[in-house]
């Protein structure tokens, strides 16, 4: 749940500020920089990089990026968007990261290419039977994970905090399109 907002696109923190900020032509109060989106972009990356950091240790010998766990995951869990240009658009990341994942999952035999057949150009990747045991072991490390850091937390704050993060991200949308 969690785990998948924290292993892409890195965000680089903000220079905060705790000030009050006065707008003068209307004297209002602006709220300080606490309440920002890009306060809560940097405990994002934060809670990221602790991610990235378990995933690391705990995938440590089977060295996997992020990126190559991002990919097993999102095709296990999406088996109708398997190809590269659509890993590129769902996961946010370059066509040559998502090549390079790709390269290094087919040769550890995760991953296999198969033409489209309407279409040699398009390529669909798909899994092998190897993958099973890997994903497997990522869906645990990302329960625990959800399970250790959000323990505490009552399932009304995180749905609360859930549907904050939706509306935030459907006014992105909107403004991305220009509406």
């Amino acid at each position: 749940m969690i785990a998948r907002l924290f292993l892409t696109n890195c965000i680089h923190p903000p220079i905060l500020c705790n000030s009050l900020q006065v707008n003068n032509v209307f004297q209002k109060e602006v709220p300080s920089l606490k309440n920002t989106v890009e306060n809560m972009l940097n405990f994002y990356s934060q809670i990221r990089k602790v991610y990235i950091n378990e995933f690391t240790r705990r995938f440590q010998e089977k060295t996997f990026s992020p990126n190559e766990l991002d990919i097993l995951v999102f095709l296990s869990n999406n088996p109708s968007i398997n190809t590269a240009s659509q890993l590129c658009t769902c996961l946010n990341v370059s066509k040559a990261l998502i090549c390079r994942s790709v390269d290094n999952l087919s040769s550890k035999e995760l991953l296999i290419c198969r033409p489209d057949e309407n279409d040699r150009r398009i390529q669909h990747l798909l899994l092998t039977p190897k993958a099973s045991p890997i994903i497997d072991q990522i869906r645990c490390v990302c329960e625990s994970m959800d399970k250790e850091l959000l323990q505490g937390i009552s399932p009304e704050e995180i749905a609360q905090m859930e549907d904050t993060m939706n509306r935030i991200l459907e006014r992105f949308v909107k403004k991305a399109k220009g509406e």
